[in-house]
């Protein structure tokens, strides 16, 4: 029963068997390897373990295990089972795949790729070694090898689903493709999908006047797509929608946490076969459903092809058409996508003011006011030569982008060009990226190769006079984080989405002068941004205002538009007036939606209590649509200076000044803080004088004012409210 892949059955064997004298060892194999192959982790390394204690030299067992705790992703604790099992069966290719998906999560993708090319030697049509080999190559950039491994794959193994998302994942690193042609492939899956789409025997949504909203992902964990969802998720009205999210990855970290805050309801579907998991969010009554993941990772399209909602979108995860009929929609905008642009997708375009609003530092917020993460002046002020620079993930340096990377380096003879990657530490990676360099021109010795560490993820900017961006498939998250931290990105503006990722941050920022038509326009653009240092400069000085104030950070602006597509596409199913109630902005975490007033009163009463570790938590999660906003900044200055970071807490306090100059109570505060500190009040004189026709002496005359007159807020409303 087991070889026939009838586990339900072999447990029920296997249990059996223990009353007919079966080896205890024997039973324990088939029924741990039973549980795994149901998904049943937990249980079948209880299982196992337990019949370790019983035979712990038993090499079956030790093997089972490590297959399963790499199942769990808990890679350190298999690799030495599985390194001691393959001792003994170096070529059994159950352990193979364990191992190889060990050395994977272990980042060791040089040894993963030599794992699957044994695999494959023992078994040519061993397609999964195939896939996961493509994988391995895709990692290290090598996106010609990746393609034909994934070709393979998808031709030995169509019905497989991963085959042909990975294929359609990589086809947009080649140059070669078109929209066009990204299209065709994608249609071709979505027929193999189509045929397993179960039929839809009720009415799907709901008919209350409630919209519900559910999002399907497998990235509601540490993922770039948290810098994006939880601006729209934590802005969306709670008074006329609930958002449900649905999370296909069985990992959770605190991001989970974190983005689960955000969310009316989390719903842990992973384990589930996507058949199951569709009932599951057909059962929510879900009005909007929206796809995140597009023919990436654990892609939701297996789940939605079975139509779970009365409208289906994709959104963010992939840049180009899924190819469904399934999907209604597509979430994007006229930078990224032009007129003339639909005939690439299968679905209805909506076009948003800008496809996506971004926040840095969505784990903690409040960090973009440290001065770590302060503009600095561009580097090669300091360094005597122009740094060219790219933070991505090698898959993207392509041929094409290495072609632009040595023009821009030849024309600019004294420049640097500074790599960071993932696993460019490591001479398996590195190695083969230099001679790639070198193969087209560029001299190694001006490279420097940048392992990536979390924690820089914004501080590498520093370093880096001028980004340049890959091609075909542009940055995204790379690009934002660019801009914000003042580095021009100089971009090849292609036809299809993927080769126009970083056009639309560009445009709402007034920076599309830095995308490029053609080839000889991205040369021409960075080198004449090189040729001159002090122009450069400026223009990194007033990039963050630019990003800010734009659209590219108004979360409350894009979760509007959201909402009134969402209100449009249910409207009549669900009977709904044709205008849609007016819109409250506010914030929704933790189970409570918080209106603007609601998000200053308590601002102003954590203040007012002295109750600063609360205040702390309630301005992370007030960032999210309050974004540089002057009470978030007047609230960091009074916990630092209760904290006693007086020259942190006074610059905070300007600058909540600067985003509110009219706000007397503000200056009165900072003539306090100055006298307290012992600072000159010369500079404050002025401003008062020339703001206000005030001199320094009738302000001070006036009592400092209490954090509800910080708001302007009625001190005994307020008050009255909050002993209630």
């Amino acid at each position: 029963m087991f070889r026939s892949n009838r586990f339900d059955e072999a447990i029920v064997a296997a249990k059996r068997a223990r009353r007919h004298g079966t080896p205890p060892v024997q039973i324990a194999y088939v029924l741990g390897n039973s549980q795994l192959r149901l998904g049943h982790l937990d249980e079948a390394l209880a299982t196992v373990e337990a019949a370790m204690k019983l035979a712990r030299n038993d090499l079956s067992l030790k093997g089972l295990a490590g297959v399963i705790q790499s199942r769990r992703h808990q890679y350190a604790a298999a690799r030495p089972l599985l390194e001691e099992a393959l001792q003994h069966e170096p070529n059994d290719h159950f352990l193979l795949l364990g191992y190889g998906a060990v050395l994977n999560g272990l980042k060791e993708h040089h040894k993963a790729q030599h794992v699957y090319e044994k695999l494959i030697a023992l078994d040519p049509q061993h397609f999964l070694a195939h896939a996961n080999l493509g994988c391995e190559l895709r990692a290290q950039g090598d996106v010609p090898g990746a393609l034909r491994a994934f070709r393979v794959a998808r031709d030995g193994a169509p019905s497989i689903h991963t085959n042909r998302s990975n294929l359609l994942l990589t086809l947009l690193c080649d140059e070669t493709m078109t929209a066009e042609s990204l299209r065709a492939e994608a249609e071709a899956f979505s027929m193999e999908l189509a045929a397993e789409a179960m039929p839809v025997t009720s009415p799907l949504g709901n008919t209350t006047p409630r919209i519900r909203i559910g999002i399907v992902s497998a990235d509601l964990r540490w993922h770039a797509c948290a810098y994006f969802l939880i601006p729209l998720i934590a802005n969306i009205d709670r008074n006329h929608f609930d958002v449900f999210l649905f999370s296909l990855h069985a990992t959770s970290d605190k991001m989970t946490e974190k983005i689960a805050q955000y969310a009316n309801r989390f719903i842990n579907v992973s384990g589930l076969h996507a058949a199951e998991v569709a009932r599951r969010i057909r059962a929510e009554n879900i009005d909007v459903v929206i796809d995140l993941g597009g023919h990436t990772g654990q892609s939701p399209l297996p789940v939605l092809v079975h139509r779970v909602a009365p409208v289906q979108m994709t959104w963010l995860g992939y840049p180009g058409t899924t190819g469904m009929k399934e999907i209604d929609y597509r979430i994007s905008d006229w930078a990224g996508d032009p007129a003339g642009t639909e005939s690439h997708y299968t679905e209805t375009l909506l076009r948003a003011p800008i496809f996506c609003v971004y926040h840095p530092h969505v784990s903690s917020p409040l960090q973009v006011y440290e001065d770590k993460y302060r503009v600095r002046d561009t580097p090669a002020l300091q360094n005597g030569h122009i740094t060219f620079g790219s933070c991505n993930n090698l898959v993207k340096v392509s041929d094409q982008t290495l072609r632009l990377w040595s023009a821009v380096l030849a024309r600019c003879p004294n420049s640097r060009l500074l790599v960071e990657a993932p696993d460019v530490g490591s001479e398996h990676v590195r190695l083969p990226l230099e001679a790639r360099m070198a193969a087209h021109g560029i001299d190694t010795s001006r490279v420097d190769l940048l392992p990536r560490v979390g924690t820089n993820q914004y501080i590498t900017y520093n370093r880096i006079d001028i980004a340049l961006d890959t091609a075909p498939y542009t940055g995204g998250t790379t690009t934002c984080d660019a801009l914000w931290m003042g580095v021009p990105v100089v971009t090849l503006a292609g036809k299809a989405f993927h080769q126009r990722i970083s056009v639309p941050f560009l445009s709402v920022t007034g920076l599309d002068f830095l995308a490029c038509p053609d080839e000889a326009a991205y040369v021409d653009m960075a080198c004449d941004l090189a040729a001159d240092i002090p122009r450069l400069n400026d223009l990194r000085l007033s990039m963050r205002q630019c990003v800010e104030s734009s659209a590219m950070c108004d979360a409350p602006a894009f979760a509007a538009w959201f909402e009134d597509q969402a209100y449009a596409l249910s409207r009549e199913r669900k009977g709904l007036p044709e205008c849609r109630p007016a819109r409250e902005q506010g914030v929704y975490f933790g189970g409570t939606w918080y209106s603007v007033t609601d998000m200053a009163l308590s601002v102003a009463a954590h203040i007012h209590a002295g109750e600063f570790t609360q205040l702390r938590n309630v301005l992370e999660n007030l960032s999210s649509t309050w974004y540089r906003h002057w009470m978030i900044t007047y609230a960091l200055a009074t916990l630092k200076y209760h904290h006693d970071q007086r020259d942190v807490a006074i610059e905070l306090l300007i600058q909540a000044i600067g985003q509110r100059p009219y706000a007397l109570p503000l200056y009165r505060l900072l003539a306090a803080w100055l006298g307290e500190s012992h600072y000159d009040k010369s500079a404050l004189a002025g401003l008062l004088t020339e703001k206000f026709g005030l001199d320094l002496a009738t302000l001070e005359a006036s009592p400092i004012p209490t954090a509800f007159e910080v708001a302007g807020m009625n001190v005994e409303i307020v008050e009255e409210k909050a002993a209630a």
